[in-house]
C-alpha cells in the first residue's frame, strides 16, 4: 500500500486532515504526518497512511529538510551511508549527505515501488517510480502545490475548482483510461514514471529522467543467450519483492497466463519451504476460463490455491464503491475482479505478486496489427497524415469509433475530436528513439497503458484493501533488459514475449508456454444481456442520460439493446460498461459534494 498526501506553500489550516478522511479507504491503521516550513518560508505539511507490511514510520525531519514517500524502496542500503539498519527509511534518506548536496541525481538514483516528496533546501520534489506502479498526482493552485496518491484528495482544498476537461471524455471512451500527464480535470496532472517535479518560487517543473528507450542498441550477443538475461532480471525483481515482506509470505495472483506463471515459478524456487498462497478469479462453468492452466501451476508448485467465483449478484451493490476507491475512471471490466481478488488475499498477506508488465514489456498483444499497418500504409482514401495513430486507437477496441455516434456533438467539437487524439499519440510515434518499431510500440505501451493503466488499476484496487501489489515483471532492472534485448527475441515472427517463455521454459508446463493470449475474458457481454440487464437500463436510461447532456441518448439505447447495425466493431457488452463506470465516477466525482 502506499499513501501519499500534502502540500508546499502558504498554510491551510485543516487542509492535511481533510486530505487524509478522503483517503480512509487507504489508511486502516491510521496515518502520520510531518511539517515545518522550507528555508524560503513556505508551509510544507506530507501526510502518510501507515502499512500493514511495514509499520516503521516513512516520513522523516532534519533541520529543515522533510521527507517522506509511499511504497517500498528497494536499493536503499546501497545508496544510504552504512549505519543503523534498523533506522526507518525515510531518516536514513534524509541523513544522507548526497541527497542535501545533490538532491535531483541522488532521488534518481532510487528504485522500487514508491511516490516521495521531499523539501530540500529552497525547494520541494515529487517523484515516482520508474515504471509508475505507484501513482501521484498534482496541480498548483493559489501558488500552493498540492499533491495525492489520488485525485480526489487534492479537492480537500474548497477552492480547487472541479471542472472536467473537455478532451478527458473522448480519451477516456477511447483507451478506457485517460492517457499522459492528463487526468479527467482541467488543471490536475498525474506525475509521469521516472519523472522528478521540482516546485521553487512558486512555479512547478516536471522532467523525465528516466528514458529507457535509449538503451536500444545492436545486437552484441547471439540470440539464445537473451533469454538468460531475463531470466536473471526476473529472479533479481522477485528476491526483491519478496524481502519487502520476509516474515509473513507474499500471496501470487495467478491467472493461467505466461506471465502470472512465470512470477509464481520464480518466487516458489526462492521460497522452496513455503506453501505460497495463489488467488485465481473465475465467472462460472457456463463462460470460457482458464482453470486448467492455472491449475498446472498449482499442482506443480503445491499452492495454497483459492478459487474467487465473480458474478454480477456479489459486486454490483459495490459497484459504486469500487468506482469511487478507482478515482480516475478506467473502463476495463477487470478492475471488479482486480479488486475482489485483492480483497481476498488481503485475508491472508499484506503483499501480493502480479504478472502485470509482461504484455508491454516483451511484445504482447497489439502489436502485430500494427506492424501490418506500418507494412501495408494508409487504407484507400484515408489521410496519410496520422495513420500510424489512428490504427494505434483502433487497436484498443473501444469506442474510439463511436464518438461522433455517442458523445454530445459540441462536446466533441470542444475537445477537438480525433486531431486532438491523434496529437496525443503524435510526440510518442515522433520521438527519434526507438528508431525499431516493436521497440518503439513496447516504449508507448511501457508508458502510456502501463502507467495509466495497468498498474494504475492494480494499485488503487489492492491499496482499497491495504494490500501491497507489486509486480515483478514491471521493474526498472525488467524495463532496461527487455530494451537490451533485440525486437526478434520479443517478438519472433507472430510468437509474442518469445524470449520472455524461453527464459523460464523449465519451470512453467508446456501447455502454458505454448498458449496463445487469451487475457481475462470477463464476461460483460452477456452480463448486460442477463444478471446486469436492468442495473444496466436503470442507469443508462433516457432521462438519466438526457439529464448529463453528455452522450446522445438514441446511440445509448442502442447499445442496450444490442443492435448490430450502425455499432463499429460491435463489443456492446465493454462499450456498455465503460459508460456506467464513467457515470458512476461523474456522480460521485463532479456532480455530488466529496464525502469518505
Amino acid at each position: 500500500m502506499a499513501c501519499l498526501f500534502g502540500y508546499c506553500g502558504p498554510p491551510a489550516d485543516g487542509l492535511l486532515a481533510r486530505m487524509a478522511t478522503l483517503l480512509v479507504h487507504r489508511c486502516p491503521l491510521g496515518w502520520e504526518r510531518v511539517d515545518g516550513a522550507t528555508v524560503t518560508g513556505d508551509r510544507v505539511e506530507i501526510g502518510h497512511g501507515i502499512a500493514a507490511w511495514n509499520q516503521q514510520s516513512q516520513l522523516a525531519r532534519r533541520d529543515h529538510d522533510l521527507l517522506g514517500y509511499g511504497g517500498v524502496l528497494f536499493n536503499l542500503d546501497v545508496l544510504a551511508t552504512p549505519g543503523d539498519a534498523a533506522t526507518d527509511g525515510a531518516n536514513r534518506l534524509l541523513a544522507e549527505p548526497g541527497l542535501r548536496h545533490a538532491p535531483e541525481p541522488y532521488l534518481e538514483q532510487l528504485t522500487g515501488c514508491f511516490v516521495l516528496a521531499a523539501s530540500l533546501g529552497d525547494a520541494f520534489y515529487l517523484l515516482r517510480d520508474h515504471a509508475g506502479v505507484k501513482a501521484l498526482y498534482w496541480t498548483v493552485h493559489q501558488g500552493r502545490l498540492l499533491f495525492a496518491s489520488e485525485i480526489k484528495a487534492l479537492f480537500a482544498d474548497p477552492t480547487l475548482p472541479r471542472r472536467m476537461r473537455a478532451g478527458a471524455l473522448p480519451e477516456y471512451l477511447s483507451f478506457s483510461f485517460v492517457p499522459g500527464v492528463g487526468t479527467m480535470f482541467e488543471g490536475i496532472e498525474e506525475l509521469q514514471p521516472g519523472s522528478l517535479l521540482c516546485f521553487r518560487d512558486g512555479q512547478a517543473r516536471v522532467r523525465r529522467h528516466f528514458r529507457f528507450e535509449t538503451l536500444e542498441t545492436a545486437p552484441d550477443a547471439p540470440p539464445q543467450d537473451y533469454p538468460a538475461l531475463v531470466r536473471a532480471a526476473l529472479e533479481h525483481s522477485v528476491a526483491e519483492c519478496l524481502a519487502v515482506s520476509p516474515d509473513k509470505p507474499p500471496a501470487v495472483f495467478l491467472s493461467g497466463g505466461i506471465d502470472s506463471s512465470a512470477v509464481l515459478a520464480v518466487a516458489a524456487r526462492q521460497l522452496p519451504e513455503i506453501r505460497i498462497p495463489t488467488f485465481s478469479a473465475h465467472f462460472g462453468a457456463e463462460y470460457a476460463r482458464e482453470n486448467e492452466f492455472v491449475q498446472l501451476m498449482v499442482d506443480r508448485y503445491h499452492t495454497d490455491h483459492h478459487w474467487l467465483e465473480i458474478r454480477p449478484g456479489g459486486f454490483l451493490e459495490r459497484l459504486r464503491e469500487i468506482i469511487w476507491r478507482l478515482d480516475d475512471p478506467i473502463g476495463d471490466p477487470v478492475t471488479v475482479p482486480n479488486y475482489l481478488l485483492a480483497q481476498a488475499a488481503s485475508q491472508v498477506a499484506d503483499v501480493v505478486l502480479n504478472g502485470e508488465g509482461g504484455d508491454p514489456c516483451f511484445g504482447g498483444p497489439k502489436n502485430i496489427p500494427m506492424l501490418l499497418a506500418r507494412l501495408y500504409g494508409p487504407l484507400p482514401g484515408e489521410p496519410s497524415a496520422g495513420w500510424l495513430e489512428r490504427n494505434y486507437l483502433r487497436a484498443f477496441q473501444r469506442c474510439h469509433q463511436d464518438l461522433s455516434a455517442l458523445l454530445d456533438p459540441a462536446l466533441l467539437r470542444e475537445a477537438g475530436g480525433e486531431e486532438a487524439l491523434i496529437a496525443l499519440l503524435e510526440p510518442y510515434f515522433c520521438e527519434p528513439e526507438p528508431l525499431d518499431f516493436v521497440n518503439k510500440l513496447m516504449s508507448i505501451n511501457i508508458r502510456l497503458k502501463g502507467a495509466n493503466l495497468i498498474l494504475v488499476k492494480v494499485e488503487k484496487m489492492s491499496s482499497a484493501h491495504g494490500l501491497l501489489a507489486l509486480p515483478p515483471l514491471f521493474s526498472r532492472r525488467i524495463i532496461e533488459t527487455s530494451m537490451t534485448c533485440p525486437p526478434g527475441t520479443k517478438l519472433a515472427g507472430t510468437v509474442e514475449k518469445s524470449v520472455l517463455k524461453q527464459a523460464v521454459r523449465d519451470w512453467v508446463p508446456e501447455a502454458i508456454i505454448a498458449r496463445p493470449k487469451s487475457g481475462m475474458m470477463v464476461p460483460v457481454r452477456f452480463w448486460f444481456q442477463g444478471d446486469m440487464r436492468r442495473y444496466g437500463k436503470k442507469l443508462l436510461s433516457r432521462s438519466q442520460i438526457r439529464r448529463g447532456g453528455l452522450f446522445n441518448p438514441n446511440y445509448v439505447e442502442r447499445l442496450l439493446n444490442y443492435e448490430m447495425e450502425g455499432v463499429p466493431g460491435l463489443r456492446h457488452g465493454l462499450k456498455l460498461w465503460m459508460l456506467v463506470t464513467f457515470l458512476l465516477w461523474h456522480e460521485q466525482m463532479v456532480e455530488s459534494p466529496l464525502v469518505s
